[in-house]
């Protein structure tokens, strides 16, 4: 059991943008095609949703932004149950354990870009999700 998996977040805290140089010299935007097709089936839709949505706002706003954590969970769509079992929770967690975030008190910082997933988890995914990684890596590390 990690650390995050104790983590319980609190009902309003910040956003913030997680800095990371190398990452983002060669990681993907939060928006990008690579988290559906890649990091989806690793870290489930819920979270990849939650990520796609906390790292926009994170970009758009360096400073941070507030969220209510409610809120947060009704714009997923999910269960509005804040809870340390609800699925918010569950899917903030994930996003800590895979190093897609990183909580320091009231602040969530949340990559605006993320890795390319470890070559752990590329092994469980099946050849034809191993081909798309493959070229897409090829094609960010050409441009």
């Amino acid at each position: 059991m990690s650390g995050a998996d104790e983590l319980v977040f609190p009902a309003e805290f910040t956003i913030s943008p997680l800095a990371d140089s190398v990452v983002e010299a060669v990681g993907f935007p939060v928006h990008h095609a690579y988290v559906e097709l890649l990091w989806l089936p690793v870290i489930g839709p819920s979270t990849a949703w939650l990520l796609r949505r906390l790292g926009s706002w994170a970009e758009a706003c360096p400073d941070g932004v507030t969220v209510q954590l409610a809120d947060l969970a009704g714009w997923l769509g999910i269960s509005a149950g804040a809870g340390a079992s609800s699925t918010v929770q569950r899917s903030l967690r994930r996003l800590v354990r895979f190093g897609l975030a990183s909580w320091h008190g009231q602040r969530l910082e949340v990559r605006t870009m993320v890795p390319p997933i470890s070559e752990r988890h590329l092994r469980r995914l099946s050849p034809s999700l191993r081909d798309a990684h493959d070229r897409l890596v090829a094609g960010r590390q050409a441009a």
